[in-house]
């Protein structure tokens, strides 16, 4: 990726939280890019780091947090140099967030309108007419009925996905470069769901923004991402496209997530589903192997001898595994549990 279409590039972020007689190490040696116009996924279960990566990059952890970086860029500025009043001015006019629950994000003692005008103009010489009129079109824009009516209410008195199409349209108030969505659909259903992804991705089509999708749903990156980055215990251990990861991934997590996953039109009902034994450790202290070592059904000594570094995998991909690339020390019944089959099946054919 060339400079000129980079929006974000972040080299070797790490997070740290002191604890009591140790210290948590949830981000390790993260490396992301965001080209202009892109769709780039950051993927993995529950306590991989994804959230806290993303709150780190936009200088939201805090004070206790301790966040390094070789760089972190926004275009040609340096984020992490950015003073908080510096802050202040970046966020929700070149970078902008989509949190996961916008129950929580959006105040509720303030109508929405209240809300919206008063981002615009923080970072707008624009008066309150102009900034209502703004809000009340890009309500319109992104599905919101009768947005005359919503821009009085608050954020109580609106559905989930309405909510949640509110949190869009202020994330887009002052025209990013970036925005970084948080899981922006996991609280709501499959219908609603299909029109918040169609919706960003419209957006993004229309203004060209670079998009960085937290998720851990694979159905909603096949539809939605151009990259992927996969997250394991806090590091980066798979990038690749799309196509890719989801067709032939390289890392066993990936490979694991990915036979998880029934495929519509192959998987046949009653058919064993895939899984990953265990689950994701706890991210204490420094690293002495591979962080994947102890749930990898691959794994050799050499694994537990010292942490595994990122390595050109080719055609543009990168990993964390000594395994070879070309599938032969695979086997892909080792992520089916013979003595669970039926339990497996049972679940995939819905009747549990």
């Amino acid at each position: 990726m060339s400079d000129d279409t980079r929006i974000l590039s972040v080299r070797g972020l790490n997070v740290q939280i002191p604890i009591p007689g140790s210290t948590l190490w949830p981000v390790r040696d993260v490396n992301i890019d965001v080209g202009r116009g892109e769709t780039v996924a950051v993927v993995g279960e529950s306590g991989c780091g994804k959230s806290l990566t993303a709150l780190a990059i936009m200088g939201l952890l805090p004070r206790q947090a301790k966040v390094q970086s070789e760089a972190l860029r926004l275009n040609a500025e340096s984020l992490a140099e950015a003073s908080p009043k510096r802050w202040r001015q970046l966020r929700g006019d070149r970078i902008a967030m989509i949190f996961q629950d916008p129950m929580t994000a959006l105040d509720p003692c303030y109508r929405i309108g209240d809300q919206m005008c008063e981002i615009l103009q923080q970072h707008r010489k624009i008066s309150r007419s102009a900034a209502m009129k703004r809000s009340l079109d890009l309500l319109g824009k992104v599905g919101i009925p009768a947005p005359e009516e919503r821009l009085k209410q608050y954020p109580h008195q609106l559905s989930g996905g309405l909510r949640q199409r509110v949190m869009i349209a202020m994330a887009l108030l002052c025209e990013p470069e970036l925005i970084i969505a948080d899981e922006p659909t996991t609280a709501l259903d499959v219908t609603i769901q299909a029109q918040i992804l169609r919706l960003l991705r419209d957006i993004q089509r229309e203004t060209n923004i670079g998009l960085l999708l937290i998720t851990h749903d694979l159905g909603v990156v096949a539809g939605m991402a151009d990259r992927i980055v996969v997250m394991y215990g806090g590091e980066v251990v798979e990038v690749g496209t799309c196509d890719q990861v989801l067709a032939q991934p390289l890392h066993p997590y990936t490979e694991g997530l990915v036979r998880s996953i029934p495929v519509p039109g192959e998987t046949e009902q009653g058919e064993a589903l895939g899984y990953i034994p265990g689950i994701v450790p706890r991210q204490v202290g420094e690293r002495t192997a591979c962080g994947f070592v102890d749930r990898c059904p691959y794994a050799t000594s050499a694994c537990r001898e010292e942490p595994i570094a990122m390595r050109d995998a080719g055609d543009g991909r990168l990993m964390r595994c000594i395994l070879p690339t070309d599938g032969s020390a695979r086997d892909p019944d080792v992520w089916i549990l013979p003595d669970e089959t039926s339990a497996q099946s049972a679940t995939n054919s819905g009747s549990l």
